[in-house]
C-alpha cells in the first residue's frame, strides 16, 4: 500500500475523476507549458546575441586582417621593415602593406570626403573585400568603391571619378581614375568612405610608409613581439567597439539567471501545491513510518521529472528553430543598422551542459526553503 500511494504521488496525476486531480493536472500542464517557453527563450536569446558577436568579428577580420603590425613608436612602416617581419614570419602567414590617405572623391557636382585604401597587389591582400563585389571585379588598374559612395556619386562600374588632395583649403593633386566594382559590406562606415585601389593608381597622393596587416598567423610564437615592432589584434584596434558589444553580456545573464528562478519557483510551488492536496494520504505515510526526509526527496523527484521533461521539450523545439532560420534565413533585419541583412544565429549544443545543470543545482537549493516551508506549515 506504500509503494501504491508513493506511485500516485510521482505519477502526474491521471485521475481525471476527481476534481483536484484536474485542477492539479492542468497546474502540472501549465509549469510545463512555461519552462518550456523559458528554456526556449533563453536558447534564442544567447543565440542570437552569439550571432550578431560572430558577424562584427568576422567582418572586421575579413575586412581588415586579424593583426596589424606596428613598431614600438606606433609609427607607420617602410620597405625596408618588410624583409624584417617576413623572415619571422611562417608559410602559412598572409601579409599585406597597405597605405591609406584621406581624399577628396568627385563626379560632376557630387563630392565626398573618402579613405582610400592603397595595396601592393591585390592577389597577396588580405583583406577579403573582393568577397563582398556586388559587381564589377577587382584588378590592379581600376578601383574599387562601397554602394554607398556609388549611389551617393551616382557612378557605376566603368565610370570615372576625380581625386582631389585637398591641403588647406588648396587642391595640390588631382587625378581621374576608373570604377572597376562595386563592394557592398554591410558595414556603412566601409561602403560610404573607402575606395580600394592598387598603390600605383595613387602614387600622387601617397608615400612609401604602410600599415602592414597579417592573417593565419601564431601571435603567441611570434617572434615580432619579442623584437622592435608590436602585433596588434583587431580586438586591440576596435576596442570600444567589442567593449559595447560585450556590454550587453551582463544584461542578458541577470535576465536569464531571473528566468531560470522563476521557472524553478514555479515547478516546485505546483509540485508542493499537488503533494499539499495529498496530505491525508502524506499522514497514513507518516503514521507507517514514513520519514520528512522521504517527502521532500518525492517533491524534488517529482520536480526534476517535470524540470526533465520541460527542457527537452524546450531544447528539441529550440534548436529546431534555430537550424530552420540558419538555412531558411525567413527574418530580415536592415543591413546597415545590423551589418547583415539576415538574423545572425550562432548554434552551441553545448548550451544543453550548462542550462540544464543549472537549473537543477537551483532545483535543489531554493526546493530546501520550500521544503522546511513545507513541514512547518503542516507540522509533519
Amino acid at each position: 500500500m506504500k509503494l501504491l500511494i508513493i506511485k500516485n504521488f510521482l505519477s502526474f496525476n491521471k485521475d481525471h475523476n476527481n476534481r483536484k486531480s484536474k485542477l492539479s493536472l492542468y497546474l502540472n500542464n501549465f509549469s510545463v507549458f512555461i519552462t518550456v517557453l523559458s528554456i526556449i527563450f533563453i536558447v534564442l536569446i544567447i543565440s542570437v546575441n552569439n550571432g550578431f558577436k560572430l558577424v562584427v568579428n568576422n567582418s572586421l577580420i575579413n575586412f581588415n586582417a586579424k593583426y596589424k603590425i606596428t613598431n614600438n613608436f606606433n609609427q607607420k612602416l617602410t620597405d625596408d621593415d618588410f624583409d624584417s617581419i617576413t623572415s619571422d614570419l611562417t608559410d602559412k602567414a598572409l601579409i599585406s602593406k597597405i597605405s591609406s590617405r584621406k581624399l577628396i572623391v568627385k563626379n560632376r557636382n557630387f563630392s565626398e570626403p573618402v579613405n582610400i585604401i592603397a595595396f601592393s597587389d591585390y592577389n597577396t591582400l588580405v583583406s577579403k573585400i573582393e568577397d563582398s563585389l556586388i559587381s564589377g571585379s577587382m584588378s590592379n588598374d581600376k578601383i574599387i568603391i562601397g554602394q554607398i559612395l556609388s549611389e551617393k556619386l551616382n557612378v557605376n562600374v566603368g565610370s570615372q571619378l576625380i581625386i582631389i588632395d585637398v591641403d588647406s583649403s588648396l587642391i595640390k593633386e588631382v587625378d581621374k581614375l576608373t570604377v572597376g566594382g562595386v563592394f557592398n559590406t554591410n558595414i556603412p562606415d566601409y561602403d560610404r568612405y573607402l575606395i580600394y585601389g592598387n598603390r600605383t593608381l595613387f602614387r600622387k597622393f601617397i608615400d612609401n610608409n604602410y600599415d602592414y596587416f597579417l592573417t593565419n598567423y601564431n601571435v603567441q610564437n611570434s617572434k615580432i613581439i619579442k623584437s622592435e615592432y608590436n602585433v596588434n589584434s583587431i580586438y586591440d584596434l576596435n576596442r570600444s567597439l567589442f567593449n559595447w558589444l560585450n556590454s550587453y553580456d551582463t544584461p542578458i545573464k541577470m535576465l536569464i539567471m531571473f528566468i531560470v528562478i522563476i521557472c524553478i519557483f514555479n515547478i516546485l510551488q505546483n509540485n508542493f501545491l499537488y503533494i499539499t492536496s495529498q496530505r491525508k494520504n502524506l499522514y497514513l505515510l507518516k503514521t507507517m513510518g514514513l520519514s520528512n526526509l522521504y517527502i521532500y526527496m518525492m517533491i524534488l523527484l517529482r520536480s526534476f521529472l517535470t524540470l526533465s521533461l520541460s527542457c527537452l521539450c524546450g531544447f528539441t523545439i529550440a534548436y529546431t528553430i534555430l537550424i530552420i532560420e540558419s538555412n531558411m534565413n525567413f527574418i530580415k533585419l536592415p543591413e546597415y543598422v545590423y551589418f547583415t541583412n539576415i538574423l545572425p544565429v550562432s548554434i552551441d549544443y553545448s548550451l544543453i551542459f550548462y542550462i540544464f545543470p543549472l537549473m537543477s543545482l537551483l532545483l535543489f537549493i531554493i526546493s530546501i526553503f520550500f521544503y522546511f516551508n513545507f513541514i512547518k506549515r503542516y507540522e509533519f
